[in-house]
């Protein structure tokens, strides 16, 4: 069965990828000077059961094919879903007709040929996938089931639960005579609960991930994560407002270095549209934390050895001892910057938030700062990446004496993300490698709170 099942995706990665070298050689013949082709296939399946019946079963599958020409220095772009040549044909078309009424840009074109990836690797991540329907109704339904037998009288309902199994290929072409291609798959198993004290309601989920069916959690473990943070969010209240320590938990640091992400993106930084404008070879964290990219993790989901324009991936520093090291560039923004690609189109590798200091569990966070909030869920858009302002709507728990004390709600937090970042006291060692970014939990002391 899995020698099937790898034949089957070996095959369809040589078909897409024909497809693939067909459209750039059209695209040369119909008068561009170069061509850029990318190709997604996905296949999947999504399973969802409530209170353990069955409530949805849903197969997937699509492909796309995008296309992008240059001739005389303009750019045009279209897309298709019918790979039939005839289609991929009149697809080139519409680009070069589009090409022919922008303006000129001297940065536009392909990635340059020294920068492509050629030795290709898919880093373990494409396993067989465990896609039977009755299958993954029985893990969705047997999560549900944990749950509801180790509830307590606070578990009003299920409010789902959901597994799925896909696989993705990616193919990468262009007129350099150059043609990539990648596949991987991966597993899931989710679930919500619905708890309520004192007249109100809360929600909290628990979920697993990976590439290799097997390698999830027991519906007993997902389970167990949601119990415990619909717990953890119920009988909240509304704090005061003012000034206090801080800790965002790793899920709530992930949204932090977010937003530095997005201001380090080279289309930002050409658009002077970050407040890291300017700032390669100064300090803008503590010197004690470094930023590390490496896409060349085995097994790890987020893995990958080229960029969405073909560029080989390479692992980097973006930050070191606190002192900001890259932009993300792919060809088009390292042209406008006047650097060098490092192969950042479309996304990035693994992110690992690394400190040289001693790393602590949030516990020992907690007793370090004495008393504060730890936030674990943020919502709300009120983020400017061009100046830095930022304010977001917040929930989470009141700790004192090191020691936690009630569910906190509708507050908000707000700083100026420059001194933010600079102000982080402390990292966690407590690293949900679910993710692709990689942190612990945050101590950030003295913020500002508005709540009641």
């Amino acid at each position: 069965m899995a020698a099937d099942f790898f034949a089957e995706i070996a095959a369809l990665r040589a078909d897409l990828s024909d497809k693939a070298q067909q459209a750039v050689e059209t695209a040369t013949r119909l008068g561009a000077d170069a061509c850029e082709v990318v190709i997604g296939f996905t296949r999947g399946i999504d399973v969802s059961t409530r209170r353990t019946e069955i409530e949805n079963v849903e197969f997937n599958q699509s492909r796309s094919m995008g296309i992008a020409v240059f001739k005389d220095q303009r750019r045009g772009s279209a897309s298709t879903s019918d790979l039939a040549a005839r289609s991929i044909e009149e697809c080139i078309a519409a680009a070069l007709q589009v090409a022919r009424y922008t303006d000129p840009d001297p940065c536009a074109g392909i990635c340059e040929p020294e920068l492509l990836c050629r030795h290709p690797d898919d880093f373990d991540l494409l396993q067989e996938v465990q896609d039977d329907p009755q299958a993954l109704l029985k893990l969705s339904a047997d999560t549900e089931r944990a749950a509801l037998a180790a509830a307590d009288h606070r578990i009003k309902d299920s409010d789902g639960g959901s597994a799925s199994a896909e696989v993705k290929v990616r193919v990468v072409a262009s007129s350099h005579d150059f043609c990539v291609s990648r596949a991987s798959s991966a597993h899931s198993l989710d679930l919500t609960l619905i708890g309520e004290e004192n007249g109100r309601m809360q929600r909290g989920s628990g979920f697993s991930i990976s590439c290799k069916a097997k390698d999830l959690q027991s519906p007993d473990a997902v389970a167990a994560e949601a119990l415990e943070r619909t717990y953890g969010r119920l009988n909240a209240f509304k704090p005061k407002s003012g000034r206090c320590s801080i800790i965002f938990t790793r899920g709530a640091a992930r949204s932090l270095w977010g937003h530095l992400r997005e201001a380090m993106a080279g289309s930002n930084i050409y658009l002077k549209s970050s407040f890291l404008c300017g700032r390669l070879g100064e300090q803008i964290l503590p010197p004690f934390i470094t930023l590390h990219e490496d896409p060349h993790v085995r097994g790890a989901l987020g893995a990958r050895s080229f960029d969405s324009e073909g560029a080989a991936t390479f692992a980097q520093d973006w930050v070191k001892d606190g002192v900001l090291q890259e932009y993300l560039l792919s060809s088009y923004t390292s042209r406008k910057l006047g650097m060098k690609n490092n192969a950042h189109s479309g996304g990035c590798g693994l992110i690992y938030v690394q400190s040289s200091a001693e790393q602590r569990s949030l516990e020992d966070l907690m007793r370090e700062a004495g008393e504060g909030l730890v936030i674990d869920s943020l919502m709300g858009q009120g983020v400017d990446i061009v100046s830095g302002n930022y304010s977001r709507g917040a929930s989470g728990f009141y700790f004192k004496n090191g020691e936690r004390v009630q569910a906190v709600h509708e507050l908000t937090v707000a700083a100026d993300l420059k001194q933010l970042y600079s102000q982080i006291a402390a990292v966690g060692n407590d690293v949900d490698e679910r993710y692709s970014l990689r942190t612990g939990s945050l101590l950030i002391p003295d913020l500002a709170v508005s709540g009641s």
